[in-house]
């Protein structure tokens, strides 16, 4: 089972890098969304992400409402730390323990892409895969994607300010995409990095 951690600031492409992968055969795991249900309102993490940000982060259901969240966690950097400290340790136990079970199946699965959006700031996650592959945009490419999105241009701006810089990503990678180009170029070039060093460790 060749595991293979994606990570990539917002609006670097990882969506797209890992539905491609997706549809060459990989099991994808994506941090993001076992994240939304460790923050359940039956979910220890749903407490402990309360207890930081206050009551004015629920709906009137008692779950949280994650654009509130955005708002107030997305604020500033050391905003966006005490998230990470509140999810990150749940979220690590579950990630470990679904890898160690996919791994202990009658056939494991050949290839599993671990979607990390926050890699360079839960290095932890690398170490349960085999490389790392980080994917790399110019701001002003990842802006302009964003507001595509529905983002305002600040809010874009604030979230790319409360992650790491490429620069951090590219420090503990084992490989680089770059996707300043279109998609036409990404797609290609994550073609290429599948045949050159994912297929012959899949096959």
């Amino acid at each position: 089972m060749y595991v293979l951690a994606l990570t990539g600031g917002i609006g670097s492409g990882k969506s797209t890098a890992a539905s491609y992968f997706e549809s060459l055969g990989a099991l994808v795991l994506d941090l993001d969304d076992i994240a939304k249900h460790l923050l359940k309102p039956d979910m220890p993490v749903n407490a402990a992400v309360v207890e930081a940000f206050g009551p004015e982060i629920l709906l009137a259901d008692g779950s949280i409402d994650h654009a509130a969240l955005a708002e107030i966690a997305f604020a500033s950097p050391a905003q966006a730390r005490v998230l990470d400290d509140a999810v990150h340790p749940a979220l690590f136990a579950v990630v470990t323990g679904a890898l160690d079970a996919l791994a202990l199946q009658a056939e494991p699965p050949r290839f599993v892409i671990l979607a990390v959006p926050l890699l360079a700031e839960a290095p932890q996650f690398a170490d349960l895969a085999d490389a790392v592959l980080a994917l790399s945009a110019d701001e002003d490419s990842r802006i302009e994607r964003l507001i595509a999105r529905g983002m305002t241009e600040d809010e874009a701006e604030r979230r790319i300010a409360c992650q790491a810089s490429d620069a951090e990503r590219r420090r503990i990678a084992d490989y680089v995409i770059d996707n300043d180009g279109d998609l036409a170029e990404f797609r290609e070039s994550l073609a290429q990095f599948y045949e050159l060093e994912v297929a012959p460790r899949v096959a």
